[in-house]
């Protein structure tokens, strides 16, 4: 036995160790990581994200904390609290409260406002202090967790499914986790997809669900090169395509395809000083792979959109961590600029690819996301305004360590969407219009980023040009003041698939639908009615499908969170 505190490398596996993770004084996990064991919960959650871990306390609470068995089983060494914590961003994409009310979510929040001694919610506090606080909750609810432990991918029984019901699933390790009720909580969704349940991923076509925002888009200037000033798609000496540009055609407007939307790593940036670390040079820097980055700069010099040069929050977002009480982080976002640090087509066939494959995409993103800050404050082609402009930052030095002070989880904005009886798409998305099976209320914009970078041809030049397609930021219908009703068919999939499985963030919902769904405060709350359906179902010994919804607002009610945008319900 040992506490395991050195520094992991990413390919690392840690096998036949028992190791314990220490919170002050407190001994909060034991985390076996064996072989061949056997581990049997009332409730087991996949995947330590912010939704996984709100799941995981509300069905302890449910079942009743000294007389239940709750176990998380996250599959990475190092994404405790998923992108809250991990990836950087807390909970800040809120909208308004009332959904947030009473959650588990605001407990966190609250939790770190004590930390730094201010009454109002903070909802991006520094990670460290997010993770204790995560940490915190789990132990006051005598909830388990074990990393390192993914789904293995060479045994194609490795989910045993028996009567629509998931019996088990099998670990790397060969560990075995029975329970009667499971949560898949991960961004990937592969508890999901290994038991065999209807999914999708991508866009669905426009007449799928008969969303005008679904499929394939028309061109738009928004999040776009200029139309005037184009930039050239192909390498000066060749026919060759730069770098970051997606080869292959764009089906036809309004088609379905399996593009998403890019990932990144949202890093945190300040320009104290005292609390500044270079920016890491990534491995296989290549200054050549940004001369679409470069020619983009050219474009708003010669345009006079920037005569000077860029500023770095002309090119990403810069956004102040959310009540953050010592205004000094900032959380770099990819933003509306055409070459920014998102990168769709790096993540092509995320989903379905093997572990291996997803860790090359993540370390690929990681190169594009470095490389372009390096690039940009080094190199001798870049103006000396836009240098001098990223120079004032640096990464947050006290955030992340152990990893360079870069965050250990890749943004995954989208991974595979379940296919239930029910999807919720664009227009189920109603702000103020009641649902009686609500369980969860969203506010959130239709906010779909960047979904591909192709070669097109320009018309008045005859040359290939860089096209960005799919970015929207839209407003639901309905009353916008208001929030709108979430149903608890959103979790499930089909009843004639299986019957013991929640799933809170790879939900029931179309492309469209899920750009609304996908922020991390939803996930919580969507966590915290999965975890209680979870218990009510082993309570009552039903199928997940056949559990009353009306017991599961009971609860909502007793604990004073709104699931229902307006009083005439």
């Amino acid at each position: 036995r040992r506490v395991n505190t050195g520094r992991s490398k990413m390919r690392e596996r840690l096998v036949g160790l028992y190791s314990f993770v220490v919170i002050g004084t407190f001994l909060l996990f034991l985390i076996q990581i064996g072989n061949g064991l056997n581990h049997y919960h009332d409730v087991i959650v996949y995947g330590a994200t912010p939704s996984g871990i709100s799941a995981a306390i509300s069905a302890s609470r449910q079942l009743g904390i000294h007389s239940s068995s709750v176990l998380i089983v996250e599959p990475s060494i190092h994404n405790f609290g998923g992108m809250s914590v991990a990836g950087g961003i807390g909970l800040r994409d809120l909208r308004l409260d009332s959904p947030f009310t009473n959650t588990i979510g605001h407990e966190w929040t609250m939790l770190n406002a004590k930390y730094y001694n201010v009454t109002y919610p903070v909802y991006q506090p520094d990670m460290y202090v997010g993770k204790a606080h995560f940490e915190a909750l789990l132990n006051e609810s005598n909830v388990k967790i074990i990393f390192n432990f993914s789904i293995s991918e060479s045994n194609p029984h490795a989910v045993h499914v028996s009567n629509k019901r998931i019996i088990s699933f099998q670990t790397t390790n060969s560990d075995m986790f029975f329970a009667p009720v499971f949560i898949d909580a991960s961004y990937e969704g592969d508890l999901a997809r290994f038991a065999g349940v209807d999914y999708t991923f991508g866009r669905e076509s426009r007449s799928t669900y008969h969303e005008d925002l679904a499929g394939v888009l028309d061109y738009t200037t928004f999040a776009n090169f200029l139309p005037n000033y184009p930039v050239l798609a192909t390498m000066n000496s060749s026919s060759h395509l730069i770098p970051f540009t997606d080869p292959r055609p764009l089906p036809p407007v309004g088609s379905a395809d399996h593009r998403m939307m890019g990932f990144s790593y949202r890093l945190c940036l300040t320009t104290n000083k005292q609390n500044s670390a270079p920016f890491v040079v990534p491995p296989h820097y290549n200054a050549s792979n940004f001369i679409m980055l470069q020619r983009y700069i050219e474009s708003l010099i010669a345009s006079k959109t920037h005569p000077q040069g860029p500023g770095l929050g002309n090119l990403v977002d810069l956004l102040p961590y959310r009540a953050y009480p010592h205004h000094d982080k900032t959380d770099m976002c990819d933003g509306y600029s055409a070459f920014t640090s998102d990168v769709p087509y790096l993540n092509d066939n995320y989903v379905n690819t093997t572990y291996g494959k997803r860790l090359s995409i993540s370390e690929n993103i990681y190169e594009y996301v470095l490389g372009m800050l390096h690039y940009l404050s080094t190199d001798s082609h870049v103006p000396i305004y836009t240098r001098n402009d990223v120079n004032r930052f640096g990464l947050c030095a006290d955030q992340w360590k152990e990893n360079k002070h870069v965050p250990w989880q890749l943004y995954v904005r989208e991974g595979l969407r379940i296919i239930g009886d029910r999807v919720m798409s664009q227009s189920n998305f109603v702000g103020g219009q009641c649902k009686p099976d609500s369980i969860a209320l969203g506010s959130w914009w239709f906010d779909i980023h960047v979904v591909s970078r192709t070669a097109v041809l320009d018309k008045t030049n005859g040359k290939l040009v860089v096209n960005n397609e799919g970015q929207r930021f839209d407003k639901y219908s309905g009353d916008f003041s208001k929030p709108y009703d979430i149903p608890y068919s959103i979790l499930l999939p089909k009843k004639e698939q299986i019957t013991n499985l929640l799933v809170p963030v790879c939900n029931s919902a179309s492309h469209v639908g899920y750009g609304s769904i996908r922020v991390e405060p939803c996930f919580v709350v969507l966590g915290q009615s999965a975890g209680i359906a979870a218990a009510l179902a082993k309570q009552l010994n039903v199928g997940v499908q056949d559990v009353p919804v009306q017991k599961i607002q009971s609860v909502l009610k007793q604990i004073g969170i709104n699931y229902h945008s307006s009083n005439n319900c």
